[in-house]
């Protein structure tokens, strides 16, 4: 038992100074990679800080004066419904439009007619304004949850059915007739080589459209009145309460950290490992 017991102390011995010597490289790597985010946000709040004291509260209240006014928010439910009808109706408006542009633009990305015959229509819907659509699906489909999705998905729809088709056909075929050679087939091929590089490509154009969903989302809430955080700034902005309308916008942009972080970077992360630790 008691060299049981010595052995076991040494082994704990040896792991403690394994993680003592560790420690200084783990710090360092912390360092870097969430050093430069937290000057820039540093940078960010100083900015915010300097511009208050200049304009004053009623133009542009402070940080800390916006924090207090979104916790404030976040108090009562009404706060999190908001929060949560724009989160869902983003995440369903991009769900759409990934399934439906997407998959358009992975067919136009093989086939080159596709691609010819939608190209001047992908020009004309990425050049339509946001606005403009706004108030043709509030027209069409008057204030309603609907006209809301629509808007998202038409917005972003072009953006991912271009990203796409750029990244089929910029992906790397010498890795498919590598696979061939070992006889893969071609759903393999396609499965395996071809859509993990697609994805891959699609990580930034996904960000993009996220952010550009948000922006529509609550610039639709916003004119339709229908409830959101869109329609929460509306309110803000009747009774002109500028630490509210901050807020919501602060609540808004939480809420797309919260879906990139939690879902578009592992996406990024898990299709980026064919391409080896540096990717």
């Amino acid at each position: 038992m008691p060299s049981d017991r010595g052995l076991i102390r040494a082994r704990h011995r040896l792991r403690f100074s394994e993680w003592a010597d560790m420690l200084p490289v783990l710090a360092g790597r912390a360092a870097w990679r969430l050093g430069p985010p937290l000057v820039g946000i540093a940078l960010f709040l100083a900015l915010w800080q300097v511009a208050h004291w200049h304009y004053g509260a009623f133009i542009l209240p402070s940080p800390w004066q916006t924090a207090a006014a979104t916790l404030t928010a976040l108090s009562g439910l009404a706060g999190w419904a908001a929060l949560g009808a724009t989160l869902a109706r983003v995440l369903v408006a991009l769900g759409l439009s990934a399934v439906i542009g997407g998959g358009i633009g992975l067919l136009a990305g093989y086939v080159t007619l596709i691609r010819a015959t939608l190209a001047p229509v992908a020009t004309i819907l990425l050049g339509m304004p946001a606005t403009a659509w706004v108030i043709l699906t509030m027209i069409w489909f008057g204030p309603s949850h609907g006209a809301i999705l629509f808007t998202i998905a038409i917005v972003t729809g072009p953006i991912l059915y271009i990203g796409t088709v750029d990244a089929v056909r910029s992906r790397d075929r010498h890795l498919e007739d590598m696979a061939a050679s070992f006889g893969a087939t071609a759903l393999a091929r396609f499965h395996s080589v071809a859509l993990r590089q697609i994805l891959a490509a699609l990580g930034p154009v996904i960000g993009i459209a996220l952010a550009l969903g948000f922006k529509v989302a609550i610039m639709a809430e916003l004119v339709t009145n229908v409830a959101g955080l869109g329609a929460e700034m509306a309110r803000a902005r009747a009774q002109m309460d500028i630490d509210m309308a901050l807020a919501n916008v602060a609540l808004a942009v939480t809420g797309l950290l919260l879906i990139e972080h939690l879902l578009i970077r592992p996406l990024q992360t898990r299709t980026g490992h064919w391409q080896g630790p540096d990717a």
